[in-house]
């Protein structure tokens, strides 16, 4: 274990050359940032955050954030309109970006390293006004908390889920924050506690570093809770899915069990995908326009989900499904299912014999639909039926043609499925980048 953390330590500590070019430009932005607040009213304030400014950037990732700071009075509409134009300006001759989490913020490169301004409110802990507002007392909890043993804790930690395919809280990925990966290691005090910890972790465990009240924390409802020590009554667990959580304590499991240096390094997926279940993906193609990625991303998985459960309502047996994008133009769906054609009868049952009005109403609705209609050996009233629709693809294009309202849609993902869409299935989809990536995902990743 500890021969392996030494070289790690080594892939995820950044060179003197990256510390240098970063420093550089973060004097480089700082300057810029400075000098257009001249003469501004109210003049807000520039705070260097993130992980650069914790001290907790892995090799390799040359990101800075910077984040500017209005009074609580300014109003939220400028914030999102002069505030943005502001560090647009100071950006001015660079490439720029405007990204969107719960408000807008720009995005640049200057010398090749990515750094991102976000406009947010300075206030005092708990008074918070937009969810930007915490992230520069984040900043100030951390370096008052870490020194340097810490700061390479966290960054084993981080580059160890970052490995197991589990980094970031954007929706697209629904993992652990590099700020939350922060909290866990300052919580349990080093790498392999972490790991320790996570092997053994209970449903729902409550994991704070400073006190809580009890019956708050038992009221959320996540895999993990982890509270956030600056705000005590917000779960930074609730954006994690259950799905990566297992699959990091999994991942941490396996690592104690058998310490090795390729846990810390990125996986590439197979491209040996079983044929077999590749024939039995269905795809689901279309059109969608360029918004915020948080939002794309959490209507694509809202409307595939209730997509999924409308087919195996229909008898179509969904092993799996994900949702894909190039979050320019297009998305899609995927769902493996178990067959592509279903039997054309099902049986369904009804009330039991003792519940009179239900079995009365049950004959009612069914007496001119079902085929034949019996007394189960339960007591149950049980009809068979014949099943409209028996081949999947036939499945999809009907519920999302005809019955596109009822097909529990978000509205946006609705309104670009109703102007056309593809269904298909094969390995020819695999030479699609973006979706090809997705289908090898959904068949061969954990």
């Amino acid at each position: 274990m500890s021969n392996v953390i030494e070289r790690a330590s080594r892939l995820v500590t950044p060179s003197a050359n990256e510390i240098r070019k970063l420093s550089a430009v973060s004097a480089k932005v700082a300057s810029k940032l400075e000098s257009a607040i001249i003469g501004m009213s109210p003049a807000p304030e520039i705070n260097l955050g993130g992980s650069y400014a914790r001290g907790t950037w892995l090799k390799g990732s040359l990101d800075i954030d910077y984040f500017v700071l209005y009074p609580p009075e300014y109003p939220r509409q400028k914030l999102e309109t002069e505030a943005i134009n502001f560090a647009k300006e100071a950006l001015k001759g660079h490439q720029i970006n405007l990204r969107y989490a719960e408000h807008p913020y720009v995005e640049g490169f200057v010398d090749k390293v990515r750094v991102n301004i976000v406009p947010c409110y300075k206030v005092a802990l708990g008074e918070w006004k937009s969810a930007a507002d915490r992230s520069p007392h984040h900043t100030k909890y951390m370096i008052s908390k870490m020194d340097d043993r810490l700061r390479l804790e966290a960054r084993l930690f981080k580059k160890f889920v970052k490995a197991s395919g589990v980094y970031g809280a954007e929706v697209r990925v629904q993992g652990f924050s590099g700020y939350v990966c922060e909290v866990l290691v300052l919580k349990y005090g080093s790498f392999q506690s972490v790991l320790e910890g996570l092997a053994k972790v209970k449903a729902s465990e409550v994991i704070s570093i400073e006190p809580y009240d009890n019956d708050l924390a038992g009221l959320f409802k996540s895999p993990l809770v982890i509270l956030d020590p600056v705000d005590i009554t917000r779960n930074l667990g609730q954006a994690i899915s259950a799905r990566n959580v297992a699959k990091l304590v999994f991942q941490a499991r396996r690592f104690i069990a058998n310490p090795k240096i390729s846990y810390f390094t990125e996986k590439i997926v197979s491209r040996n995908a079983p044929r077999e279940l590749l024939a039995r993906t269905l795809v689901v193609t279309f059109k969608s326009g360029k918004r915020s990625p948080d939002i794309l991303w959490g209507q694509l998985r809202k409307s595939a989900a209730s997509v999924s459960n409308k087919l195996s309502l229909m008898g179509f047996d969904v092993l799996r499904w994900t949702v894909a994008s190039d979050e320019i133009s297009e998305s899609a769906f995927l769902f493996l299912v178990s067959e592509h054609n279903i039997g054309s009868i099902h049986a369904r049952k009804g009330p039991e014999y003792f519940r009179g009005e239900e079995v009365e109403n049950y004959f009612v609705k069914n007496q001119k639909k079902a085929l034949s209609t019996w007394i189960s050996e339960e007591g149950k009233v049980e009809s068979v039926f014949r099943r409209e629709l028996v081949d999947a693809t036939d499945a999809l294009k009907n519920m999302l043609s005809r019955r596109l309202d009822s097909a529990g849609l978000s509205d946006e993902i609705k309104r670009e499925i109703s102007k056309g869409f593809h269904v298909s299935s094969g390995s020819a989809l695999l030479k699609k980048g973006w979706l090809g990536k997705a289908m090898l995902s959904l068949l061969t990743e954990e």
